[in-house]
């Protein structure tokens, strides 16, 4: 008599799984105007000014999934650039992906993923 051996269904369910697509990058030009911090609900969000004169509100969270990063901290490279490109009146290029609306904030959630500073 042999042994037979079956994989697990967790095995079987990982084999066949696809991770989610994500959404396009999309990209910004212009200045930062308005910056909005909300540690305790984890909510950080950016307005930036494009060159054709219409806003993007742009928010910190993970870049694959949508979800809050917790906490956000003085180490965070895209908080520290977007605060440097606010305070320092830098143009600034943001690539973001759009997760849909968010309707405890009223707005899409536009999740930056890519910083770039021109002077």
């Amino acid at each position: 008599m042999s042994a037979t051996v079956t994989p697990t269904v967790g095995l079987r369910l990982a084999a066949n799984a696809t991770p989610a697509a994500l959404p396009a990058l999309q990209w910004a030009v212009g200045m930062l105007h308005e910056m909005l911090v909300q540690p305790g609900e984890s909510f950080y969000i950016f307005s930036l000014r494009k060159t054709d004169n219409t806003t993007v509100i742009l928010r910190i969270a993970d870049p694959h999934t949508g979800n809050p990063l917790t906490p956000v901290t003085a180490g965070n490279l895209i908080f520290d650039l977007m605060k440097a490109a606010y305070f320092n009146k830098l143009q600034v290029e943001v690539g973001y992906r759009d997760f849909g609306p968010d309707p405890q904030a009223g707005i899409n959630k536009l999740v930056i993923d890519r910083v770039i500073l021109t002077q």
